[in-house]
């Protein structure tokens, strides 16, 4: 149950961060093995002078999820989000930031307000 949020500056059309949101969905609920419908992504466009990052990067992929997922995956999250990218919009690797932060289940409150650590997520963390 990963939540998202991407920051850019604005200036992309609506295709292609239907695009951008949909390749970066993908490659989380496929690395992570989550159910097709755990999706929590929010894209946050700024005004071109509100938005500033240290070049090349021109994209922020943050990433919260629970801990516990090895560093061979979070490894492999991280390049297959980059790859889909390239691949799909040809957007530069070098150009694309991703940060995950990890946090206990108990920190979640999910469900109509219950602990994650409560809950049968019906997915594997320790991968």
């Amino acid at each position: 149950m990963p939540f998202t949020k991407v920051s850019l500056a604005k200036g992309n059309d609506k295709n292609f961060l239907r695009e951008f949101k949909e390749e970066i969905l993908n490659s989380i609920l496929e690395v992570l093995e989550l159910p097709s419908d755990d999706k929590n992504i929010l894209i946050m466009e700024y005004e071109k002078e509100l938005f500033e990052m240290k070049d090349p990067y021109k994209y922020l992929i943050e990433i919260t999820m629970f801990s516990g997922r090895s560093n061979k995956t979070k490894k492999l999250l991280f390049s297959t989000i980059v790859e889909r990218l390239n691949s799909k919009l040809n957007i530069e690797k070098e150009s694309i930031f991703i940060l995950i932060n990890e946090q206990s289940r108990d920190n979640w409150g999910i469900r109509g307000g219950k602990s994650a650590k409560d809950i049968d997520l019906e997915f594997k963390v320790n991968i």
